[in-house]
């Protein structure tokens, strides 16, 4: 009898030891360790903000960025503010840095606004991309990375992703203009963008500096001949009635963005920046999509109320030249910036 209670005691020990070590009876091996514990996420709601009317794909792209968000994170919840309701551009840009709005959704082309991002401002610059596929292509290399991440750091805002082809700026006129040589003299509005009137001025034009809402009737008079502005807003501010002519030269192109305040996004797990990059993707490629389906329409229209001019852009960007932009390193962007833009293009 005492050698059995002596067996039964002996393997109520190894039992009791193996538990202690993380055995198991099921023949796995033991792992030496129990798991570390998840990472414990906040709890936060974001406010997103943009300037677009709730009609517009900007606004439709934020409705998808909410809701991708908040069908896949249990820690993070979405609210957005379409039709400039927490303020302009720039009050939410800076809005970012002060804590009174979270995100924003816009263009690239807004980023250089906050201070720390200037060297953005190379992206918009006239005839600088032969298609948008070649602007998003050198977004995507370590160059392009390395300046959204020091913007990051220096501006205090975070672009999540910029991506997705907007409408560029387009050309209408009162003359056909089918090269370089027919801006010679043309009287042309502008926005007051000193780039824009340097390229101008290069190309033999007159720049003129012209509030958009004094636009239709500066036209109508003949106070300027010719207007730059995406073919939509051509159609949207009836400026088709005061032009004869429209060409795609696509001369400033830009992408959808998406911003985040830099101390939100440090805050954020790794798990909740994940859902958040995903969510901004899906959304510029949905007003992408939303876009592209509106400006065949568009075109269409306007085949129907002007007369439409094939542009030979090559011929714009060699009299331009190669080495244009280079006077505006140290200036409009940081010294060095060209240097990285024209490795890429030389290299395609």
């Amino acid at each position: 009898m005492k050698h059995i209670l002596k067996t039964l005691c002996a393997f109520m020990s190894l039992g009791l030891l193996l538990t202690a070590c993380g055995g198991n009876s099921g023949g796995a091996p033991a792992s030496g360790q129990q798991n570390a514990p998840e990472e414990k996420e906040e709890k936060i709601e974001i406010r997103i903000a943009g300037i677009k009317s709730d009609d517009d794909p900007a606004s439709a792209a934020m409705q998808a960025f909410a809701d991708e968000v908040n069908a896949n994170s249990d820690t993070l919840s979405v609210k957005i503010f379409t039709n400039s309701v927490l303020g302009g551009v720039n009050d939410l840009l800076s809005g970012m840095t002060d804590g009174t709005v979270d995100m924003m959704y816009n263009t690239l082309s807004c980023y250089p606004w906050v201070q720390g991002a200037e060297v953005f401002n190379v992206v918009s610059a006239p005839f600088m991309w032969n298609d948008n596929a070649q602007l998003e292509a050198f977004l995507q290399t370590e160059g392009a990375r390395g300046w959204f991440e020091d913007a990051a750091q220096q501006s205090g805002v975070r672009c999540v992703v910029a991506a997705g082809e907007l409408p560029p700026r387009e050309l209408t006129a009162n003359t056909p203009v089918a090269g370089a040589a027919d801006f010679n003299g043309l009287k042309i509005r502008t926005a007051e963008s000193a780039l824009v009137q340097a390229t101008m001025r290069k190309l033999g034009a007159q720049p003129t500096v012209v509030a958009f809402s004094d636009l239709y009737m500066a036209l109508r008079q003949g106070t300027v001949d010719a207007q730059e502005n995406g073919f939509m807003t051509v159609k949207s501010a009836s400026l088709y009635e005061v032009q004869k002519y429209f060409m795609k030269t696509d001369y400033i192109r830009d992408v959808s963005a998406i911003f985040i305040s830099n101390d939100l996004w440090n805050r954020m797990s790794e798990g909740q920046r994940d859902v958040v990059a995903a969510a901004a993707e899906k959304a510029v490629h949905t007003e992408e999509a939303l876009i592209a389906e509106q400006i065949d329409e568009v075109v269409a229209f306007l085949e129907e109320n002007m007369t439409y001019v094939e542009i030979d852009v090559a011929s714009v960007q060699e009299t331009l030249g190669a080495d244009f932009y280079d006077q505006f390193d140290g200036d409009l962007w940081p010294e060095g910036t060209m240097e990285v833009v024209n490795a890429f293009k030389s290299a395609g």
